[in-house]
């Protein structure tokens, strides 16, 4: 990885959606957070929906990180 890949995926906005849907997704399974506040349902969606949202956003970024 080079230096100019790594200074795009630090400005890339789907770089920093795919790290808090992990940090996200991280936080449930380690001690259901998500669930402790919103429910089963509403958590489970809200991480379906973040999935989906991130394959939307891998298919329509096109630009290299290096480009950035």
């Amino acid at each position: 990885m080079t230096l100019k890949t790594l200074q795009g995926a630090l400005k890339s906005r789907t770089v920093w959606f795919n790290i808090l849907l992990a940090v996200l997704s991280s936080l449930e399974l380690v001690g259901a957070h998500l669930t402790t506040l919103f429910g089963t349902q509403v958590a489970a969606a809200i991480l379906l929906v973040g999935g989906m949202a991130n394959l939307a956003l891998r298919t329509v970024t096109t630009q290299p990180l290096a480009e950035k």
